[in-house]
């Protein structure tokens, strides 16, 4: 080999292992991070959950007794409005260009 020791058998055997070992290393710090991210979006939805969640019950008088049910038909309700409608996709719209630039 030009101006390179060639390697005996037994020293490749040994980096093929050395190199096997780096794989699984790394392979298991994907593993790792994939967690942590999946860990960090179930929370930040939690989190988005629970605020939407109170702030919607600021606004409903006695939502403790109020149904599942009867809780979607009031927003059904509420959300077909044009003007919601238009609202929504305004505050979307406004949203994605700032998330974007």
């Amino acid at each position: 080999m030009s101006g390179r020791e060639r390697k005996s058998l037994s020293e490749l055997r040994a980096d093929v292992e050395k190199g096997e070992q780096r794989k699984k290393y790394y392979e298991n710090e994907i593993r790792i991070k994939e967690h942590q991210i999946k860990h960090l979006t179930r929370a930040e939805r939690t989190h988005r959950l629970c605020s939407h969640g109170g702030m919607l019950e600021k606004f409903i008088e006695r939502p403790d007794i109020l149904t599942d049910d009867q809780i979607m038909k009031l927003l059904t309700f509420a959300f077909h409005k044009n003007d919601v409608q238009e609202m929504l996709r305004e505050m979307i719209n406004e949203a994605e260009t700032k998330e974007q630039g």
